[in-house]
Order: C-alpha cells, then sequence, then structure tokens
C-alpha cells in the first residue's frame, strides 16, 4: 500500500473493491487536512481504473507507470492558477473557468492509452462559482469513459449541488504512535520519528515530508530557540531586532512568516496544554522541559493573551497592516519570565 495513504485502509479496500467489481462511482470528492493523502488515493485510483495488472493498481504494468511519472495521455491533474483563457481574472489563487471548460471538451474525447479519462482536480475548494457551475452538467451526466476526482480540504465551501453528485470520501488523521512506528520503520530516529508524527498531527504525508526536510528542522529551531531567548530576558532591544528581522523576512516570503507565527502559537498552545493538565498532547516534544518552566512561571492568563496577540498580528498581517509595526507591537506583547 502506497506510504501516504497508511492509516486508509478501510476506504482503500473500499476502492479496490468497486474497482475489482466494475462498479466505480464516476465523480468523487476526496476530503480531509493537508498532508492526509488525498492527491496520492486520488492517483492511486486514477491508476486502478486503467491498470492492466492482476491486483489493480499494481504499480507495474505500463498504465501505472505513465500515471507515476506523470505523463498518462489519460490522466489530467488541475490545479489552482492553471489558466486556459487569456482573459480569466484571479489565476494563482483560484480554480478557474477555463480550467473547467477544458476539462469538459477533454471529457467528450475518448481515452487515448486507458480505459478511462481521468480529471483530478485539486484544491477542489477554490473553484469559483463559474467554474463548479459549469462543472455540473458533466457532473450530472458524465461520459461512460470519465472519472472526476475533486481533492478539498474543506468541502463546505463546495456548491450543494456539486458535493451531491459526487462520492465523498474523508481522510482523517491518523494516530500519533502509529505514525511515528511507520517512521521508524523508514529509518528515521525513534526520537525524532515521535516529534515528527507530533508536528504532522496525524497526516502522514506531512511527516514525511518534514522527514526530509532537514533545512525546515533547522529554521523551526531556530525559530522557537529566538523566541525562548526573548521569553527568558524579555530584553527589549532584542525583540525589536528581532520584530525587524521577521518584517524584513515577510516582504520576501510572506507565506514563511505566516508559518513562523502559527509555529510560535503552537508552542504557546503547548504552554496551555501543561497549565490545565494535559502534557500528553503537546506538539514540541523536543522542547518540552522549556514549555514546563513557562507553564510554571506563567499565568494562565498571560499565556492565552500571548496566543491571541499571535493570531491577531497574523490575522493583521493577512490584512496588509504595516508589518514593522505588527510585528514590534506583537514581540513587545508577549510575556516573559522576568
Amino acid at each position: 500500500m502506497p506510504w501516504p495513504v497508511v492509516g486508509h485502509e478501510r476506504t482503500v479496500d473500499f476502492l479496490r473493491r468497486s474497482v475489482a467489481s466494475g462498479r466505480t462511482a464516476q465523480a468523487y470528492l476526496i476530503v480531509g487536512p493537508p498532508g492526509v493523502g488525498k492527491a496520492t488515493l486520488g492517483m492511486l485510483l486514477a491508476k486502478a481504473v486503467n491498470c492492466e495488472g492482476e491486483d489493480p493498481p499494481c504499480g507495474r504494468c505500463a498504465q501505472c507507470v505513465r500515471v507515476d511519472r506523470g505523463v498518462h495521455p489519460d490522466v489530467v491533474v488541475i490545479r489552482r492558477g492553471m489558466t486556459f483563457d487569456e482573459d480569466e481574472a484571479g489565476a494563482g489563487t483560484r480554480v478557474g473557468i477555463g480550467a473547467i471548460r477544458q476539462l469538459i471538451r477533454d471529457a467528450s474525447l475518448l481515452p487515448m492509452a486507458g480505459r478511462y479519462r481521468v480529471f483530478i482536480v485539486l484544491d477542489a475548494e477554490t473553484m469559483t462559482v463559474e467554474a463548479a457551475n459549469a462543472l455540473l452538467k458533466t457532473l450530472e451526466e458524465p461520459p461512460p469513459h470519465v472519472l472526476i476526482i475533486l481533492i478539498a480540504a474543506d468541502d463546505a465551501t463546495l456548491p450543494e449541488t456539486v458535493r451531491s453528485r459526487c462520492l465523498r470520501l474523508e481522510l482523517r488523521p491518523v494516530g500519533t504512535a502509529r505514525v511515528a512506528a511507520l517512521l521508524r520503520e523508514r529509518g528515521v530516529d525513534p526520537k525524532l520519528a515521535r516529534l515528527l508524527a507530533a508536528l504532522g498531527r496525524g497526516r502522514v504525508g506531512r511527516s514525511l515530508v518534514l522527514a526530509q526536510d532537514a533545512e525546515w528542522l533547522r529554521w523551526r529551531q531556530e525559530l522557537l530557540d529566538r523566541q525562548a531567548g526573548l521569553v527568558a530576558s524579555g530584553e527589549p532591544a532584542g525583540a525589536l531586532r528581532w520584530a525587524q528581522e521577521l518584517a524584513e523576512a515577510f516582504g520576501r516570503d510572506r507565506e514563511q512568516v505566516f508559518e513562523a507565527l502559527d509555529l510560535l502559537a503552537e508552542w504557546w498552545r503547548d504552554v496551555l496544554l501543561v497549565k490545565v493538565g494535559a502534557p500528553e498532547l503537546i506538539t514540541n516534544l523536543d522542547r518540552e522541559a522549556e514549555i514546563r518552566r513557562a507553564a510554571r512561571d506563567l499565568t494562565l492568563d498571560q499565556v492565552a493573551e500571548a496566543i491571541r496577540q499571535l493570531w491577531r498580528a497574523r490575522r493583521l498581517l493577512d490584512q496588509n497592516v504595516h508589518a514593522r509595526l505588527t510585528l514590534d507591537n506583537l514581540v513587545l506583547g508577549l510575556p516573559t519570565l522576568q
């Protein structure tokens, strides 16, 4: 079984039985948080319906190999930002009408190499209203040789008319103990495996990516070291230097700064968990000693206020409020042990 869908055996078994019996649906909606294995499951299904082996997907036949290499002429992946209309707006943030119109045109064609033409729409929840409406006709009356797979982190924003025409499969996070065991099987150090499983919050794909990203792990460590120094010392000049560095980083890579704020908020959440007597739920296992010290020396109100300040800073930055001022206020407002 492919690695990133470990923990979803019942869903995989259901799809395999559907393929074996020739009773697959013609439209699926696969829902779950990022990194849980949705796209991998979609590709697994695309291979299975076209597989020439005895136990689809065999992973060895010409059809499976083409899908794995991304060169199968009948398997099309649609991502947000793809645009086929020169005047289409919103490229880069949505799945637009141009991409869906192209899907509809391609769906009318017979398969070139396999039995099915498979269309996998990633980030389907970002479809524009026009795109979703355009897709309805094909979802209602798909050609017999067409399989449509919508992938969404949260399908609440999809029109009910779209959701109701798909077979919905929900993938949920896997227990961290099992993720850690799987990481150990792949040669990851046991202590690091526990940490990666916690950081991935049961999302096997996310933990696997982190295990292969030493640079991200170093960046996270440096970020939390910086905060630990600030919490321990409460030195304003150092805090302002850090705010300046974050503001400069925001000008280069907004998403990295958003991720930094999320990681910091998660650290404070861990402090809150220890404070209320639930240390077994903390995420930052490698920082447990400093988290316990902060929980011992700070009040519940201080910890809760730190989390609120981080959320507030993230919201203001997302609204394009002055980055340096926002980050200055944030770092100067975080509680310290002094």
